[in-house]
């Protein structure tokens, strides 16, 4: 019982520092950038959300269901996720097609620029495949793992941000240069890690 409280711990402190960072980050960006410059910042981690609710197509929850099936192996398991994998890259190049084929369409639509919609579709294909490794962690119920790489993703995005805001000239950057760095380099150690 005790092993139980501690990794339910552990989810409940990454899901509060996520919900803390955004928070936490409000009072700096308010304060460096107008209200027109936050509301397209919030409009394009909008988008990012939109994009990952499409990209993945729910293969995360396939794989969560297939991991929990007792006739199957290890093997079996692992080419299933391989198959997951492949179907969420085929995913990514069908929206990424859309995407470009739309983008000037989008950008007037959305008000972005065209680079921060391009920028948004890495940071989305970034995140669903870290959203992939964090799933896979919690059904294999290593919740350790799965808080701190969550928790380190997040805390480490926001102080990117301040960083960012202090540094650069242009502020209304900051965030999407933050998540986007952010969001690549954790991505590239959680295909090491997986």
């Amino acid at each position: 019982m005790p092993s139980f409280f501690k990794k339910s711990s552990a989810y409940l402190i990454s899901n509060m520092i996520n919900g803390l960072s955004l928070l936490f980050l409000l009072p700096f960006l308010t304060r460096f950038l107008s209200t027109q410059e936050y509301s397209q910042v919030v409009l394009l981690q909008t988008f990012i959300f939109g994009l990952l609710s499409f990209i993945h197509l729910n293969v995360f929850q396939a794989s969560n269901l297939k991991y929990f099936d007792q006739s199957l192996t290890d093997k079996e398991i692992r080419r299933y996720n391989t198959g997951c994998i492949i179907i969420l890259s085929l995913s990514i190049l069908f929206f990424l097609v859309i995407l470009l084929f739309n983008l000037s369409l989008l950008s007037k639509l959305s008000s972005l620029p065209k680079s921060w919609l391009i920028c948004a579709f890495i940071i989305a294909l970034s995140q669903s495949f870290i959203q992939f490794c964090l799933w896979q962690w919690q059904m294999r119920k290593q919740a350790y793992q799965n808080s701190i790489y969550n928790s380190c993703y997040i805390i480490i995005s926001s102080l990117f941000t301040l960083l960012l805001l202090y540094i650069l000239h242009d502020k209304i950057h900051a965030r999407i240069y933050a998540l986007l760095s952010v969001s690549v380099i954790f991505f590239y150690f959680q295909s090491i890690l997986l």
